[in-house]
């Protein structure tokens, strides 16, 4: 048996809750991938995973050694990514994840030029607002637009702003009016993110910090949703004025206010040695944001 594929199918079976579906996604037969899973199991003398029907979970002993298999594996990547630093050649697969702030089409077009620029890098991406523990969950950087405080176990490799406006449409504003004050957003139609709101707006003015409590209609998951949701005339919501920038029928409200900001990162695990595919990824990020939201 070849213990590191076991591992790395039994990896994947846990994320994925399903041998079916890696097999697909490795082009092999479910059969195979039980196979492994049932000879770690075995050599073990331990059940990994509870399987049933319809799920596929894991066992206590399975969560136990799958935070050990995760670490084991990132190691054999990182000992891989040395070898390869050596040669100067930036290869192998990048697992990132990406908040959904920065849209799908603008997360689409950065992938392209970066794949085009190191065809010998393959990209896993998630696009997710959660934030996620990149090693217990095998990813080797996340970007972060937070303004929240960093984690300490974590390297955060500043890139830039992303300024926010309150904004809505213009049919929306004919229809229901315009605000004049941030206390006048109580009576409107309010659209929020699930992970960026929780119940208020913050507005500064003359460095005079104004809390609103407001009450939403819609809440979601999705940058890009929101975006839609504006677009569509369904209320008011804060987006990155980079979104918006193009669409006439999208306006800024409460000019008088100051403009929010989030702070965007590239945050990764301290290792001895990072990987030059991590490198490369940071600097072509770093230079893409400036171009494309932060100018």
């Amino acid at each position: 048996m070849d213990k590191l594929t076991s591992m790395q199918l039994f990896v994947r079976v846990a994320q994925a809750g399903s041998f079916t579906k890696v097999a697909n996604e490795i082009n092999t037969s479910p059969s195979y991938v039980s196979k492994h899973i049932a000879d770690l199991e075995s050599q073990l003398e331990t059940r990994l995973l509870q399987r049933t029907t319809r799920t596929t979970a894991l066992t206590l002993a399975g969560e136990r050694y799958l935070s050990r298999c995760l670490i084991i594996l990132n190691q054999v990547e990182s000992a891989e990514s040395e070898l390869l630093e050596q040669t100067s050649s930036a290869a192998g697969k990048l697992r990132v994840s990406i908040p959904s702030v920065l849209g799908e089409k603008a997360t689409a077009e950065m992938m392209a030029q970066f794949l085009d620029k190191y065809p010998n890098i393959d990209l896993d991406i998630l696009v997710d607002d959660r934030f996620i523990d990149l090693i217990e969950e095998g990813y080797d950087l996340c970007v972060r637009a937070s303004s929240a405080q960093p984690d300490s176990n974590l390297i955060y490799r500043y890139i830039g702003k992303m300024p926010f406006k309150l904004v809505a449409s213009k049919r929306y504003v004919e229809q229901h009016g315009r605000p004049n004050s941030a206390q006048d957003l109580t009576q409107l139609k309010i659209i929020v993110h699930r992970y960026a709101n929780n119940g208020t707006f913050t507005f500064c003015k003359n460095k005079q910090l104004e809390k609103v409590t407001i009450r939403h209609r819609i809440r979601v998951n999705s940058a890009h949703l929101v975006h839609h949701l504006v677009d569509n005339h369904q209320g008011i919501a804060f987006l990155p004025c980079y979104i918006f920038a193009n669409n006439p029928q999208i306006e800024v409200l409460l000019p008088q206010y100051d403009d929010g900001a989030l702070t965007v990162s590239l945050v990764y695990p301290e290792r001895e040695h990072t990987p030059v595919k991590v490198h490369k990824f940071i600097e072509f990020f770093k230079a893409w944001f400036e171009e494309r939201v932060d100018s």
